[in-house]
């Protein structure tokens, strides 16, 4: 009984939730905690960045709503083109709103090398030409509300705010997709109350130029976006998400699109974890090293958890059907059934999301079911040698 296939199912279920339990905990204490956007505006110079990678279809809508929502800056505009093989770099070259800019730059890669190497070459350069104050990343097929970058320069009046992001609108998203992110934005959001969020969407986040060291980028990973909120922050900034500033793009319609970004960035963030090891228990740090560490937890530990279950799972199974189980037993009855019946519903929780059915409260247990299954492709790709971080953007969703 002490070694017998339940009990292991039961000790690495347990196991899997621990991170979400000890990180949920935490976050609840931290949801009366006020963060509220300064009411002074950054006076300083911006610069946006743009990289893009075969962009035709949304180049021109995009550079018209960066023309729109930032013309009472007159910031720099620097392009960083990774080799696209379509009309993306002569879309840019004739676009008519150049001089509205106070420089208007088109950098183009010679190969593409992934966002990340794209991303490293524009820093540097806006590092060694224009000593912006303030960065604006952004992603082509991502649109600014009229006050977005207004809400996201007010921050910066804070002198101990290092880097902040916009909050997504989605636009077709999957009902998975939704679920993921909901909780995405309210744990982002809470972690920068507690301290600060490792994690932001690159789709639209602004950063002191000088506080990011430029080369702890790492070009042959994806996650450009936490790698650069991790830095600042450990450099000594806070990094947070605004629940009140927004982009919206389109999310990938078909599953199997929507699947392949999510291993994608899961890899990315993985890998990331993994490199900042150091930093997980850094006293330094404060509350970030614990954010740090629980994130690790649930992005690496839980899903080898979740797998050891499902083995455990398929023992127990066989074990019923092949052994003599004895049903007399009380408690050995309760626990089979115990367990078969917390099978059943993750499966339908599941099977809620995977086919789009709004059942309450299991839509959000399936959600996270759904988001550790991409973990597990992740850490498959990685265990392979595979690495995901060429920047290749999903086609359906997209005008």
């Amino acid at each position: 009984m002490l070694f017998s296939p339940a009990l292991f199912e039961v000790g690495f279920a347990a196991l899997a939730s621990l991170p979400y339990l000890k990180h949920g905990f935490d976050l609840f204490m931290a949801r009366k905690r006020v963060l509220e956007r300064p009411p002074e505006e950054f006076k300083g110079q911006l610069t946006i960045l743009l990289p893009i990678w075969n962009e035709a279809k949304v180049l021109h809508e995009k550079l018209e709503n960066v023309l729109e929502t930032t013309k009472s800056y007159k910031p720099h505009l620097v392009i960083i083109d990774s080799a696209s093989t379509d009309d993306s770099v002569s879309i840019a070259q004739i676009w008519g709103g150049q001089d509205e800019f106070a420089s208007y730059t088109i950098l183009e890669m010679e190969e593409r090398k992934g966002k990340t190497a794209a991303v490293q070459r524009a820093l540097n350069h806006i590092d060694a030409s224009i000593k912006t104050d303030l960065i604006l990343m952004s992603d082509a097929d991502a649109m600014f509300e009229a006050d977005t970058v207004s809400n996201l320069m007010h921050w910066f009046s804070d002198p101990s705010i290092g880097c902040v992001g916009a909050s997504p609108k989605r636009i077709g998203q999957r009902m998975e997709e939704e679920k993921h992110r909901e909780m995405f934005s309210m744990v982002r959001n809470l972690e920068s109350k507690i301290d600060s969020t490792p994690f932001l969407e690159g789709s639209c986040m602004m950063w002191r130029r000088d506080a990011l060291q430029i080369e702890t980028l790492h070009i042959t990973s994806n996650a450009d976006d936490a790698q650069i909120a991790t830095n600042i922050r450990i450099n000594g900034l806070r990094v947070i998400q605004d629940s009140g500033a927004y982009f919206i793009d389109n999310a990938p319609i078909e599953r199997r699109e929507h699947s392949r970004q999510k291993v994608r960035r899961a890899q990315g963030l993985q890998r990331h974890l993994v490199r900042q090891r150091k930093h997980w228990f850094n006293r330094r740090h404060g509350r970030f090293a614990i954010i740090l560490r629980q994130e690790a937890a649930l992005h690496l530990l839980t899903p080898l958890f979740l797998i050891g279950t499902f083995v455990a799972m398929l023992a127990r199974w066989a074990s019923i059907g092949f052994a003599d189980i004895d049903f007399s037993n009380a408690t050995l009855t309760t626990l089979h059934v115990s367990l078969f019946t917390a099978e059943a519903v993750a499966l339908l929780a599941w099977l809620s999301v995977r086919y789009r059915i709004r059942i309450p409260f299991l839509n959000q247990i399936g959600s996270i079911l759904d988001g550790n299954i991409h973990l597990i492709k992740a850490l498959w790709q990685s265990a392979r040698g595979s690495s995901l971080h060429m920047w290749d953007q999903h086609l359906d969703g997209r005008n």
